[in-house]
């Protein structure tokens, strides 16, 4: 549960930085990534966020232009 919570809160928060420039300090981003414990987990954690928030502000791009 922790996990995924962690992981809607990064994907939340990068969808922000792509999208209205608002940059979060690298803490937040550290103390999410937290708890994933192997090196392999946290670069499928951070790859995953960064897919889904690419992902999403390309969608809404499309949708408004």
């Amino acid at each position: 549960m922790k996990i995924t919570k962690s992981f809607v809160l990064v994907v939340v928060n990068l969808i922000g930085d792509l999208w209205l420039g608002t940059m979060r300090k690298p803490e937040f981003y550290d103390k999410q990534t937290a708890a994933v414990r192997t090196r392999l987990g946290y670069a499928g954690f951070v790859a995953a966020a960064a897919l889904m928030a690419a992902g999403a502000v390309t969608w809404l791009c499309l949708r408004i232009y």
